[in-house]
């Protein structure tokens, strides 16, 4: 788990890891800070219009994309939230192409009432999806807090590229959020928050 300070930072480092050299594919309509990091890192990106389901397939089969970032469980501004059929659209792409997904899983702790979608990190088993979260809907804008998962297959390309850069998250802010999460408030605050989401539903 690569800790940073908000998920701009993690695309950054993302970047640094699965490599400049490849095509980014991204959502059209994205959240513009998505774009706008990738263009500041140097890299290609291809648009890829959105359906109602995720991503239209023939845009996605056709954009030469070896890096697909996603924010499957809602996208920003479109609302979108991929099927479980589109995400592993998205996994069988991105095995056949031998490339990878960036999973930009924001606020999907609070999800529907119901059974919530299994996130793409946790459909692909470990191997081609890059998981990345961050608590600042969970818990508040001011915590500049993400994290990052990344495959077993990529940790030594980490360490040789992006392991010495020295965390920007102070660890004092690490260990009182490790400790708010072991001793179980964190869920029991998500429980509260969605209690609450779900009465303003029902009303």
């Amino acid at each position: 788990i690569i800790i940073g300070s908000g998920s701009e930072q993690l695309y950054e480092t993302a970047v640094k890891i699965l490599g400049k050299d490849k095509v980014y594919g991204i959502e059209d309509p994205s959240y513009k800070q998505i774009e706008k990091v990738y263009l500041e890192t140097g890299v290609k990106i291809k648009k890829l219009k959105m359906g109602e389901e995720g991503i239209e397939t023939g845009e996605l089969e056709s954009s030469g994309a070896k890096v697909l970032h996603v924010t499957p469980f809602s996208s920003f501004p479109s609302g979108v939230t991929a099927t479980v059929k589109k995400r592993y659209e998205y996994l069988n792409y991105a095995r056949k192409n031998n490339g990878y997904i960036i999973e930009d899983d924001f606020a999907s702790e609070f999800f529907i009432p119901g059974n919530p979608i299994q996130s793409l990190y946790g459909l692909d088993g470990g191997e081609r999806v890059v998981y990345i979260n961050t608590f600042s809907k969970s818990l508040s804008p001011a915590m500049r807090i993400g994290y990052m998962i990344i495959p077993e297959s990529l940790i030594y390309i980490y360490k040789e590229k992006a392991d010495g850069f020295s965390c920007s998250v102070s660890v004092l802010d690490q260990y009182v959020l490790s400790e708010f999460i072991s001793s179980g408030s964190f869920e029991r605050h998500l429980s509260r928050v969605r209690r609450k989401m779900n009465k303003k539903v029902a009303q």
